[in-house]
């Protein structure tokens, strides 16, 4: 899968003003760590063990909040989140798989630079990830039979050459690009991304650029791809010796915990001690500034894009993260959108003139918005809530055999334009077979958390959370108007229930029911079906719903 559980500690330099008394006094230098997938319970876990010293030394200075993620829990969605303070309306980066590169000027390091002078302030960017964070690929449209050849050979390459080194370097001033990283990154996935198109009888795959390749030419330095902590961290070192005597944002990300996440689970050895090598790290980045006489004069930062799921191998829905900070002023819990406007107030820059208007809101402010809305559509509300439901299944779980989904999805003439809404969508297979087979638009539902996290699992299976959303939601509380068509397999009476909600879609919509009626509305098709091996029956509406007498 090409998704990353990208978890940054933003750890911020400035040099200038006395970080441990959080005065309002601009600061020099900012450092972002990033701490790749970090999971927030597990991380507190590590803390009460005391196996994270750095970590907690930098809270001791200043202050430990919670993150909660609003968007996609994933690595592009994420970074971009954080190192803009906007929300992907605006970046047009939603998910690993349906992004664009950020508009121009919109990056923190690109405000930065104008804000202060390219010639009098230093931007850096070292990334463990080679994909998701920090890649730079431009836009490109790549003819579909040429890549299956490409793909065959390189299959048969693999057979018979061991991997490169890992290691990929874009640098501003005087640049040289190092050779692309061929080792494969764990959760990263290999599906080709973009949009098909055909001009003359040729069939393209048109890809976006990555939604890094606009903001990397406002760095200094721009590397990525370094995989391993110890890469990380030896080179931030050696950059942070460098360029000591300018005032610096660095963004310096590490990946090892995202990746032994993806290979081992949450809750493994290895994941653990991935903390413990994100730990390491930033304790040395802590004492290197101590040695350079910086550590008084720098705000340390260290967070999140996203966690992952509790005893998991993804990160499907993943919205709890942290933030660590050497910065006294941070006075309550945030979103990822909020570290950006923080660290611009650190700096002093008055980011309250930008255009568009940031969405985040600095940590140091009272915070009046409504509760955030977690999941992997901002407008689409709520994708999972906690582990309470709010009153018990009406329904046993029954999952509908493949063959029914098909005709259901079928008889409803689902198109690309469709809304489809599935009503107790169980395991998820209706919205994720909408969305694969169709390109729509589908968003699931159910009271049960266990089927949430079954469906949200079977989303980041496929491929397709760009494209399907699912919310922990009693149905029978649902505004129904948005969509178009409505899947059902619940029992006759839950049908009826139902009738006020469906009487308020839009003209033309329609309903389909796997096994059961709708007492007292006539269907307009009663199809049946050979699902597993038994006959099934699929009820077929349109609204306005024709009631029986």
């Amino acid at each position: 899968m090409v998704r990353k559980v990208s978890f940054l500690c933003i750890v911020a330099l400035w040099a200038g003003g006395s970080v441990s008394a959080g005065t309002a006094q601009p600061l020099r230098n900012v450092i972002l760590i990033g701490w790749d997938g970090a999971q927030r319970e597990h991380v507190e876990q590590c803390l009460a063990r005391k196996e994270l010293p750095s970590l907690q030394r930098l809270i001791d200075q200043g202050r430990y909040v919670k993150i909660d993620v609003e968007g996609t829990t994933d690595t592009k969605a994420g970074w971009t989140q954080i190192l803009t303070g906007y929300y992907p309306e605006v970046t047009g980066v939603y998910s690993n798989s349906r992004f664009q590169p950020v508009p121009a000027g919109l990056s923190i390091f690109e405000r930065l630079e104008s804000n202060f002078g390219k010639d009098q302030f230093v931007t850096v960017a070292v990334i463990g990830k080679k994909q998701h964070c920090g890649e730079i690929n431009p836009p490109r449209k790549i003819r579909l039979d040429e890549e299956q050849k490409d793909a065959t050979a390189t299959k048969a390459k693999k057979k018979n050459k061991a991997p490169a080194d890992a290691t990929a370097t874009a640098k501003q001033g005087p640049k040289k690009q190092a050779k692309q990283a061929t080792t494969a990154q764990p959760g990263a996935g290999a599906t080709p991304q973009g949009t098909i198109v055909e001009e003359n009888g040729v069939k393209y795959r048109v890809i976006p650029g990555s939604p890094y390749y606009g903001m990397h030419n406002a760095l200094e330095i721009w590397e990525f791809g370094l995989m391993a902590d110890a890469k990380v961290g030896a080179r931030s070192l050696e950059l942070l010796e460098q360029y000591q005597d300018k005032p610096f944002f660095f963004f310096v990300h590490f990946a090892e915990v995202d990746h032994a996440g993806h290979q081992h689970g949450e809750n493994s050895k290895e994941y653990n001690d991935a903390l413990i090598s994100n730990d390491l790290w930033t304790g040395k980045i802590m004492a290197k500034l101590q040695e350079l006489g910086l550590a008084d004069k720098t705000h340390i930062y260290v967070t999140a894009d996203h966690g992952f799921n509790e005893d998991g191998k993804n990160h499907s829905f993943a919205p709890y993260v942290f933030l660590a900070t050497n910065n006294r002023a941070v006075s309550r819990d945030g979103r990822r959108q909020d570290v950006a406007p923080t660290i611009y107030e650190a700096f002093g820059v008055t980011a309250a003139s930008f255009q568009p208007p940031l969405d985040g809101l600095s940590l140091t402010r009272p915070d009046h918005r409504p509760a955030p809305k977690l999941g992997p559509a901002k407008k689409a509300g709520q994708a999972a809530r906690t582990a309470e439901a709010t009153r018990r299944p009406d329904v046993v779980f029954v999952p509908t055999p493949q063959a029914v989904v098909d005709k259901m999805l079928e008889l409803a003439k689902v198109t690309k334009d469709d809304v489809v809404y599935d009503l107790g969508c169980g395991d998820g297979r209706i919205v994720v077979t909408a969305a694969k087979k169709y390109g729509c638009r589908a968003y699931g539902f159910d009271i049960d958390p266990k089927r949430v996290r079954e469906s949200l699992e079977n989303v980041e299976t496929n491929g397709v959370s760009h494209l399907v959303t699912i919310q922990q939601q009693d149905i029978f509380a649902l505004d129904l108007s948005p969509a178009s068509v409505v899947t059902l397999y619940l029992l006759p009476s839950l049908n009826v229930k139902l009738i006020p909600q469906l009487d308020k879609l839009k003209p033309g919509s329609r309903i389909v029911s796997h096994a059961f009626d709708m007492k007292g509305v006539a269907p307009e098709a009663v199809v049946n079906v050979d699902g597993d091996g038994y006959g099934r029956t699929v009820y077929f509406w349109t609204t306005p719903l024709k009631k029986e007498p």
